[in-house]
């Protein structure tokens, strides 16, 4: 585990954690029914015991709140949620953050699990490495049965990659002293990651384990699947870059651009698709056929 990041660790090394933390584990979620129950027995089933998970729902009306009330009652001061509307992911992030009791924080996606160990491993380390107050690991994609569908390796941050191309921080999988919230303040409304790792960057030392700790689902009715969402997420990512000192001209700003052109444009100009297309063909091949400077 290493830290690549142009800066260096705080200056005051955080509190001692107790000797059992609580650890939070917040779920904003909205009409998510179908996989809730998995999300729920996921965080039970942790071999470390003092966990509490907090939901924070927006108003759904598909028997989300009818299963949380049920598991609430079943698992008093282990479940907790709300019932509200809220103003996006984010905005329900920082509620569950002001609600949360714990010294170790996480976020899950509602349709996502975590492995049994995962907890555990995350509290092991922060005991060993009392100066750290974030870390971070791989993580599975599964898909709608839970069957893996390949790991993704979570590589050591490097800043000019986290700016300019891809983030290296999978959400489901990063963990994080209460000291951090204390400092960095909160998500914005829509929740970017992208924006909040970069803060987390640039003021806390980041370290990295080489195990796998959580399950992000892979599925149609994702809500990370939409072009809507997809798009929001592009701008908000390209726009984020460049606040923070990325190139309009990075691999991130590039994939936004291809974004723009071939699922934002396409569908309202596609007439002037084909013409294009067959106008540069005939000229790639009149560049063929041309004959050498100097020659008839």
């Amino acid at each position: 585990m290493k830290n690549q990041m142009r800066k260096s660790a705080p200056p005051i090394p955080p509190p001692r954690l107790p000797d059992r933390p609580l650890v939070s584990i917040i779920t904003p979620l909205l009409n998510r029914v179908k996989y809730l129950e998995t999300c729920v027995q996921s965080v039970l089933a942790q071999t470390y015991p003092q966990v509490e998970h907090i939901f924070v729902d927006g108003g759904s009306t598909d028997g989300t709140v009818a299963m949380l009330s049920r598991f609430q009652a079943e698992h008093p001061g282990r479940i907790r949620f709300i019932s509200e509307p809220d103003r996006g992911a984010g905005d329900a992030w920082n509620k569950g953050l002001q609600m949360a009791r714990g010294e170790i924080f996480g976020w899950i996606g509602s349709d996502d699990t975590y492995p049994p160990d995962a907890v555990q491993i995350v509290v092991d380390f922060f005991r060993s490495h009392p100066e750290a107050c974030f870390v971070y690991g791989d993580l599975n994609n599964i898909d709608e049965k839970g069957e893996v569908i390949k790991r993704c390796q979570a590589p050591d941050l490097v800043w000019e990659e986290l700016i300019n191309d891809f983030c290296a921080i999978p959400t489901p999988s990063a963990f994080y002293r209460r000291e951090v919230i204390e400092k960095i303040g909160r998500f914005n409304n829509r929740g970017n990651d992208l924006d909040y790792w970069i803060r987390v960057a640039r003021v806390f030392k980041t370290y990295r384990v080489d195990q796998v700790l959580s399950n992000f689902r892979i599925h149609p009715d994702s809500t990370t699947g939409s072009l809507t969402t997809r798009g929001i997420m592009k701008l908000q990512d390209f726009l984020f870059s460049l606040r923070y000192g990325g190139s309009l001209f990075s691999p991130r700003s590039k994939r936004f651009y291809y974004f723009v052109m071939t699922e934002v444009m396409k569908p309202k100009l596609g007439f002037l698709y084909p013409p294009l297309r067959k106008a540069w063909r005939v000229r790639k091949k009149l560049a063929r056929n041309k004959p050498p400077r100097g020659k008839t």
